[in-house]
């Protein structure tokens, strides 16, 4: 694993939860509804493929919303009970025009999905170099189905703190580390002619503990 992986790991482990959220990690994951051996198979790629769907979906209102011009270097990681899954790419947005690794895209949106079933945690990582000569950081942790902005200060110290230890890093000089925008959902700002996810995990959770 590289440092940056590593610095990437360091961002999804350990972060304090935002109280204003509400839902802990336990109470945001979801059980499947009682299904038959017959069933199981077909349940679990279906659960499969909305997952996937989800995370594309996530993975373009970023691209559409929040990105902005630049060259991006996009690192996705998951902690899952099999270990630690790690893809990154590399792709450069100039106003209208994208310039992505369709492949690459799709290991990492696999990454963040795994991120989102229910026993694993994930992240992802993009560090921006602007038109402008600018260098700087922003972070996301998988939760609810979603990513969530990590704070500046949680991307500073994902990268300045070893988390084992406490020990503290020299920051990197000349770079930024900025608080994350929010990743509109496709229902709540339609992006630039990209469908809405066609399906979602079923939440089979109490009505009360909704969002």
């Amino acid at each position: 694993m590289s440092e940056y992986q590593d610095h990437v790991r360091q961002s999804i482990e350990g972060q304090s939860v935002d109280p204003d959220e509400g839902l802990s990690i336990d109470a945001m994951r979801w059980t499947p509804d009682p299904v038959s051996e017959d069933e199981e198979t077909q349940t679990a790629a279906d659960t499969a493929h909305a997952l996937l769907d989800r995370a594309a979906d996530a993975c373009l209102s970023l691209l559409d919303t929040v990105l902005g011009d630049g060259t991006h270097h996009m690192v996705a990681s998951a902690s899952t009970p099999h270990g630690v899954l790690t893809e990154g790419q590399e792709l450069t947005v100039i106003g209208d025009t994208l310039v992505i690794n369709e492949a690459a895209t799709m290991r990492v949106c696999a990454v963040i999905a795994a991120g989102m079933v229910g026993c694993g945690t994930g992240g992802l990582v993009v560090r921006t170099f602007g038109p402008d000569g600018s260098e700087f950081v922003r972070g996301w942790r998988v939760r609810n189905f979603w990513l969530r902005p990590l704070t500046a200060q949680e991307i500073r110290e994902a990268y300045t703190v070893i988390p084992e230890t406490g020990e503290p890093v020299a920051p990197e000089p000349g770079v930024e580390y900025r608080q994350a925008e929010r990743v509109p959902r496709p229902d709540q700002a339609p992006t630039h002619g990209a469908s809405a996810s066609r399906t979602a995990p079923r939440d089979n959770r109490p009505p009360n503990r909704r969002n």
